[in-house]
C-alpha cells in the first residue's frame, strides 16, 4: 500500500514518519523507574525529482528503519537535502546513517543551528549528556558530519522550483530554533517549537522571559499562515492542525503555574502528571522538572 500524504501541491507532497519512543538513561540519576525519551516524527517532501528529509533519529538502530521507509516513498527521486531544524543531538546525530543510503544528500541548517550542533558534539555534551542517555552512540564514532550553513539573510532553499524557508523564530525549547515552512503546501514542520501530546522539554526554559520567548515563537509561526503544523514530538494519534500552536502554548503557560505552586521536583510531577495524564516522554518530563527545581544542571 502507498504511503499517504498529509498534504499535496501541485508536484509535491509531505509524508511523515512516526519513530516510538526509545527508551534512555537518566545521566547520573538512580531512578529505578523506566524513562522513556519521547518518540519523534519526521517528514519528508518530495518533488517530481527530489526529496527533503527533515531532521533524523539519534541512533542508527532508529535510522536505518527510516532511512528503507524513505527509499520506500522517494522511488525513483534523489534525497537532496537533510534539513536540520536545531542542535539538538536527537535531531541530527545519525545523518549520516542517512547519507549512507543516499550520498547526494545536503545536510542544511542555518548559522545558529549549526553552531548549537557543534556544542552538542562537545565533550561535554555528547560524553556527559548524550551518550549516558543513549548508550548505542558508544557503537559508532561520533559523528562527523559536512554541514551546508544556510547564508544570514537568506535562510532558504529551492528545490525542484519549490521554495523552502528556514525561518529562525525567537525562542523554542532550544536555542536558535527553527520551523520549516513550506509555502506550497502551507506546511510548517515545526521542529521542537511546536509540540504534540508528549511532554515538553523546559530545562532550557527556566525564567519567565525564556517562556514568553517560547510563546512568541508559536506566534510567529501563526504569523505564516500554515494550514498543516507537524510537531516533531507527538503521539501516533496526533494530527496536523493549529491547534498543536495553542496546546504549546497552554502547557508553558501550566508549567509556569505549577512550578510556582510547587517546591520540590517530586511535587512537580505529581502536578503535571495530573495536568495532562495522556501525554507521554516522561524522561523529558523528569528532566526538565529536575533543572527547573534546581536539582540537576545541564551540562
Amino acid at each position: 500500500m502507498s504511503p499517504t500524504p498529509i498534504a499535496q501541491g501541485h508536484n509535491i507532497q509531505a509524508y511523515t514518519y512516526w519513530d516510538s519512543p526509545v527508551p534512555a538513561n537518566l545521566a547520573g540519576q538512580n531512578f529505578t523507574d523506566p524513562v522513556i525519551f519521547n518518540p519523534t516524527t519526521f517528514t519528508l517532501i518530495t518533488t517530481s525529482r527530489e526529496a527533503v528529509l527533515v531532521d533524523t533519529p539519534t541512533v542508527r538502530s532508529r535510522a536505518e528503519p527510516v532511512a528503507d521507509w524513505i527509499a520506500e516513498v522517494i522511488e525513483g527521486r534523489k534525497l537532496s537535502t537533510i534539513y536540520i531544524t536545531h542542535g539538538h543531538g536527537d535531531h541530527f546525530f545519525a545523518a549520516g546513517v542517512i547519507q549512507e543510503r543516499f550520498p547526494e544528500a545536503i545536510i542544511r541548517a542555518t548559522q545558529g543551528t549549526y553552531e548549537h550542533m557543534q556544542e552538542q558534539l562537545s565533550p561535554a555534551f555528547w560524553d556527559g549528556f548524550w551518550v549516558p542517555t543513549f548508550p548505542e552512540l558508544q557503537e559508532s564514532p561520533k559523528p562527523n558530519l559536512t554541514v551546508e550553513a544556510l547564508p544570514k539573510g537568506k535562510d532558504g532553499f529551492i528545490v525542484d522550483g519549490h521554495e523552502f524557508r528556514a525561518v529562525e523564530v525567537v525562542g523554542g525549547d532550544t536555542a536558535s530554533s527553527t520551523v520549516l515552512h513550506v509555502p506550497s503546501l502551507d506546511l510548517i514542520v515545526g521542529g521542537d517549537v511546536v509540540y504534540g501530546g508528549c511532554y515538553q522539554y523546559l530545562a532550557e526554559n527556566t525564567t519567565p522571559e525564556l517562556r514568553h520567548k517560547w510563546i512568541d515563537a508559536l506566534d510567529q509561526v501563526a504569523k505564516l499562515h500554515p494550514k498543516v503544523v507537524v510537531p516533531s514530538h507527538r503521539l501516533s494519534t496526533d494530527g496536523f492542525g493549529l491547534d498543536n500552536l495553542e496546546a504549546t502554548k497552554e502547557y508553558i503557560r501550566t508549567w509556569a503555574n505549577l512550578d510556582a505552586e510547587t517546591k520540590t521536583w517530586q511535587e512537580m510531577e505529581a502536578a503535571v502528571l495530573k495536568a495532562y495524564p495522556k501525554r507521554i516522554g516522561n524522561y523529558i518530563l523528569r528532566l526538565s522538572e529536575l533543572v527547573t527545581k534546581g536539582d540537576l544542571q545541564l551540562p
